[in-house]
C-alpha cells in the first residue's frame, strides 16, 4: 500500500456539490440528553434554530460505506491497532488514504448540511429502554425528527485523489462507486437505520476537477453523476 501523505503538493482538487433528500424521517439528535430548553427526550442538532446534519456525521456515513464497499473489491482496511506500524512504514491502507486516522489527514472534506427551506419537525413518541435493567423504562419518552422530503445543501472537497475518471490509484474507484450509490440506492444517516431512518438520496450531483498549473487552479473536467 502507498503513503498517502501528500498533503505538501497539490495535484488536484475535486468540489462535489448536490441535494440530499430524507425519504423517511431523519434524527442526526444533540446526544443522550436533550437542551434544558427542549420539551422532548432527544432534540434534532441545531445551529441556532436551524437543524442541521453535521459533517462528521455525514463522513462517518460515507466512511462505513466506504468500507464495504473496499471490503468488496478484495481491499481489506487494515486494523485500527496496525496505525503506529503503518505510518512508520509509510504503508496506509486506501481508506485512510481517503478519511484519515489518528496519524494521517484526511483527503476528504465533508461539510455541515442545512436545510434548503423549512425543515418540517415531529414529535414521535416511543419506548424508552432501562439500560441497566434491559426493560422498558417508566415514564413517556418523546424524540424529534426531520419529516421526510426536507432537501439539504450537501457539500465535499477531495484532495489529490483523481475520481470520476481512468486511474491506477484505487481510493478514486471507491469513491466513484461510494457516490453513485448514494445517488441511487442512498444511505442511511442519523440514528435509528436499522428500523429505517434516515434513508437519504444524494440528488443533482455535480463535480468540478481543478487541477494546478502556472496559471492557478484550472478546470480539468467537470460533470454530473446521476
Amino acid at each position: 500500500m502507498p503513503d498517502y501523505r501528500d498533503f505538501d503538493t497539490l495535484k488536484s482538487l475535486t468540489k462535489i456539490r448536490g441535494t440530499l433528500i430524507n425519504h423517511t424521517p431523519l434524527r442526526v439528535g444533540t446526544g443522550r440528553e436533550a437542551p434544558l430548553e427542549a420539551t422532548v427526550d432527544i432534540a434534532v442538532f441545531r445551529v441556532g434554530e436551524v437543524p442541521c446534519i453535521p459533517g462528521s456525521s455525514l463522513k462517518g456515513v460515507l466512511r462505513t460505506a466506504a468500507e464495504t464497499l473496499a471490503r468488496s473489491f478484495g481491499i481489506t482496511p487494515h486494523p485500527p491497532w496496525d496505525l503506529p506500524e503503518a505510518e512508520k512504514k509509510g504503508d496506509f491502507c486506501e481508506i485512510c488514504g481517503i478519511f484519515g486516522n489518528q496519524e494521517l489527514m484526511s483527503h476528504i472534506k465533508v461539510y455541515d448540511a442545512y436545510p434548503q427551506g423549512e425543515a418540517q419537525i415531529f414529535v414521535k413518541p416511543g419506548v424508552a429502554i432501562d439500560r441497566n435493567f434491559g426493560s422498558v423504562a417508566h415514564g413517556p419518552f418523546f424524540e424529534e425528527l426531520v419529516a421526510p422530503g426536507c432537501k439539504w445543501n450537501f457539500r465535499v472537497d477531495i484532495i489529490n485523489i483523481p475520481v470520476f475518471e481512468e486511474s491506477t490509484d484505487k481510493r478514486g474507484k471507491i469513491l466513484e462507486t461510494l457516490f453513485r450509490m448514494f445517488t441511487t440506492t442512498g444511505l442511511h444517516v442519523g440514528a435509528r437505520s436499522t428500523v429505517g431512518s434516515g434513508l437519504t438520496v444524494l440528488e443533482d450531483m455535480n463535480y468540478a476537477t481543478y487541477i494546478l498549473t502556472e496559471k492557478g487552479l484550472v478546470l480539468k473536467k467537470e460533470g454530473r453523476v446521476q
